[in-house]
């Protein structure tokens, strides 16, 4: 018998599947070994819904972690409804000077895309990222559109439907802070040379003048002045000092900032000291009774002891006795 090759234990219940997936391609085999796809995809999909697998949603399913959040569709109702839920934004009406005010609607120039778009006619950035904070938190992907021109007064943003992953305990101090101004609304952007990226920060890299410090690169459009810069960088600097990161500003466009120091392990709470037990008043009368049956006899043969003798001797304990309760001069 040829020695196994297999990479995984047929004898497991996962094995088995594997196995029987197997058999099952075998099964369909034409007679020149090939397989036919229409019939191979039948069964893969077979395979995968009788593990419980959804084959019409994401990987995450099979994530060993399960995820934060998964978003609906991003369909313009849908993400209406959730965002006009929030205090700060509406879509009844457009009062002037309301920056809350938003409208969703697909977008025209992708039809088939599963997507949303939302424009903020009188929103500051400020209320922009509000707004991407509280999608991406139910697991979209929203991201900040560039503007169409120089003078262009409209946000727009862009959400997809998506998923939030939890990061892992032991993520590096880059991929936290991240999260962390993901988290708040902040939308990552590459430096795109002439193509200019959405007022936002840069990827997080390494400082090596300070061991566990990132530096932030603020990025702007071209056409976006110092005060936009300088807008960002106060609110990337807020968001990491309000979660208890230090922040160095260098310039109004670098931030070096390194997370809050590891809490200290919590002291173990100690055990609760119960209250003693009260002697019944029948129990203390039997002791005295004992003390005074024994004393005078006890203390005789305690005095005839050598010390080796009285070292162990009972009349210790009845001295012991006597004392707490001030029966006797001892």
């Amino acid at each position: 018998m040829p020695n196994s090759t297999l990479n995984y234990d047929p004898k497991t219940p996962e094995g088995q599947a594997i196995s029987r997936l197997f058999r099952a391609c075998k099964s369909i085999e034409d007679s020149d070994g090939g397989w036919n796809g229409g019939d191979t995809v039948d069964l893969v999909c077979d395979f995968f819904l009788g593990l419980g697998i959804d084959i019409n949603r994401g990987t995450y399913q099979v994530d060993a972690v399960p995820p934060q959040a998964v978003s609906p569709e991003a369909e313009p109702d849908t993400i209406a409804e959730l965002l006009s839920a929030h205090e700060e934004f509406t879509t009844n009406g457009y009062p002037t000077g309301n920056e809350g005010f938003f409208y969703a609607e697909p977008d025209d120039d992708d039809p088939f895309a599963d997507c949303t778009l939302l424009t903020f006619p009188t929103a500051p950035a400020s209320r922009v990222r509000t707004a991407m904070s509280v999608l991406r938190a139910a697991g979209y992907t929203a991201v900040e559109q560039a503007p169409t021109t120089p003078e262009a007064a409209r946000r727009t943003v862009r959400v997809d439907a998506g998923v939030l992953r939890p990061l892992p305990d032991d993520a590096p101090t880059t991929e936290r802070a991240t999260r962390l101004l993901q988290d708040a609304g902040f939308t990552q952007h590459t430096d795109t040379s002439d193509r200019a990226p959405v007022v936002s920060y840069s990827t997080p890299t390494p400082v090596i003048w300070r061991p566990d410090w990132v530096q932030i690169d603020v990025t702007a459009p071209r056409t976006a002045g110092r005060d936009a810069r300088e807008e960002v960088a106060r609110g990337v600097a807020a968001t990491l000092t309000d979660a208890g990161w230090a922040v160095d500003v260098r310039g109004t466009e670098t931030l070096h900032t390194t997370p809050p120091p590891a809490a200290p392990a919590p002291k173990p709470t100690p055990e609760p000291v119960a209250e003693p037990e009260l002697v019944p008043a029948d129990v203390i009368v039997s002791v005295h009774n004992i003390l005074a049956y024994n004393w005078n006899q006890e203390q005789r043969d305690f005095d005839e002891q050598d010390p080796e003798g009285r070292e162990h001797h009972i009349a210790n304990d009845l001295n012991r006795i006597a004392r707490h309760w001030g029966l006797y001069q001892v």
